[in-house]
């Protein structure tokens, strides 16, 4: 990105290693001070941040950092299919400074960014509306959890002892809690992969108990792993995520256990973030006795429709095989009402997608406008919900079962922690 010069000693840039002191006092201001650490451990140790997916907008005469955009380099995963994803991170512009459109300039800067990295999507976790109006759409849910209330919590009798250890690795042991996380990892729905490299950025160390922070545990029975999660510590809160047991009843030593860690940490409330086994969620649910609380979603963005269909093919040829549509040769044709595509399949399996150049909606078997249309493939919506209240949905009646088919609700919950 060449620097461009906004006027008023405001230059648009690519940020470098030199700005960090700088970034690290906009995120301050803009993000408050608890999230420092863990900002400073991304930019600095991040295995898949470059500086040449920032983006800052900075005052060159006082060397403040007025307005940013981070672009991260991720992955989201479906069925064992993974698949390119970018992330905006840690966007903002301090108070001074906003409702100037800084941030539709440097989101320009970033769009150009993408379409040099071709992700199958891009994603956001961020203010409620705002990202709509930049093309993304909900399409996953995202946060939420059980409140946990320590009176429902059974306390061990006296002179007992917990059945199971809870020991807190390091980056030598990350390999053994990826290895135990691989045995649960949930099936026909999103989750967001982990890597081993990831472990030098996630494992920061904090200043203080105030810092925003994650921790990795396994249990142990006996020496063997039977359970692993992490604890988020963030927004004056600890959550418990991605618990996963090979016993549900080692819930109550888990729960226990964080309630310690939360007591020593001025008494902040804990919460679990709905686990993917389903009886450790339901015994989660039975000791919380409250619904899941502040579930939000996913911004997603699909910026090329082909691509990804192309690369969730192996995924729609197995949907198709396990369905009445097993022997199905055909085509499935779409339009978003700007563009047109043909889903082409043999003999049960898909086999391309190509544009369709004909402008008349009555053309196509399935019509859906672009941004419905992320909701779809996403899994976020079914063809059904959305046409319930999107008058522009419209599917030829003998097509409805392939698309329910291909497009099932996926009922996904992402966590956002890494």
């Amino acid at each position: 990105m060449k620097p461009q010069d906004l006027g008023e000693n405001l230059v648009m840039r690519n940020a470098n290693k030199e700005d960090i002191p700088a970034i690290l006092e906009h995120f301050r201001v803009v993000h408050g001070k608890y999230v420092l650490d863990e900002l400073r451990a991304f930019l600095e140790h991040h295995p898949r941040f470059s500086w040449e997916n920032s983006f800052i907008i900075a005052n060159e005469e006082s060397g403040e950092v007025v307005s940013a955009i981070f672009l991260l380099e991720n992955r989201w995963a479906l069925d064992g299919i993974e698949i390119s994803s970018v992330e905006m991170e840690a966007v903002g512009t301090i108070e001074a400074y906003r409702y100037r459109g800084h941030i539709r300039l440097l989101n320009d800067e970033y769009e150009k960014r993408v379409t040099q990295l071709q992700p199958v999507i891009q994603s956001i976790a961020g203010i409620p509306y705002f990202y709509r109006l930049f093309g993304y759409e909900y399409a996953a849910d995202l946060g939420g959890g059980f409140p946990i209330t320590p009176g429902f919590i059974p306390r061990l009798s006296e002179g007992q002892e917990e059945p199971v250890s809870i020991e807190q690795i390091d980056e030598k042991g990350f390999k053994e809690f990826l290895k135990y996380r691989e045995k649960y990892l949930p099936k026909q729905t999103w989750y967001r992969p982990i890597q081993p490299e990831d472990a030098g950025y996630l494992m920061f160390e904090t200043t203080s108990h105030d810092q925003e922070a994650l921790f990795f545990y396994l249990v142990k029975e006996k020496g063997q792993t039977v359970g692993a999660f992490f604890l988020c510590r963030w927004e004056k809160r600890l959550d418990m995520v991605e618990l996963y047991l090979d016993n549900y009843k080692h819930v109550d030593p888990v729960l226990r256990f964080a309630q310690g860690l939360a007591q020593g940490w001025d008494g902040i409330p804990v919460r679990v973030t709905p686990p993917h086994q389903a009886q450790v969620r339901e015994y989660v649910s039975g000791r919380s006795q409250t619904k899941i609380k502040d579930i939000y979603a996913w911004y997603v963005k699909i910026p090329s429709i082909p691509r990804f269909i192309e690369t969730i093919g192996p995924l729609l040829s197995e949907r198709m095989k396990n369905s009445e549509f097993q022997d199905y040769t055909g085509t499935l044709t779409l339009t978003t009402y700007k563009e047109g595509f043909t889903l082409s399949f043999q003999n049960g399996g898909f086999s391309g997608i190509s544009e369709k150049s004909e402008r008349d909606p009555g053309d196509y078997q399935l019509r859906i406008p672009r941004h419905t249309l992320t909701r779809l493939l996403m899994g976020y919506e079914t063809l059904d919900e959305l046409a319930s209240h999107e008058p522009d949905v419209g599917c030829a009646a003998t097509m409805k079962p392939i698309v329910r088919v291909l497009f099932p609700k996926l009922k996904a919950l992402v966590n956002p922690y890494y």
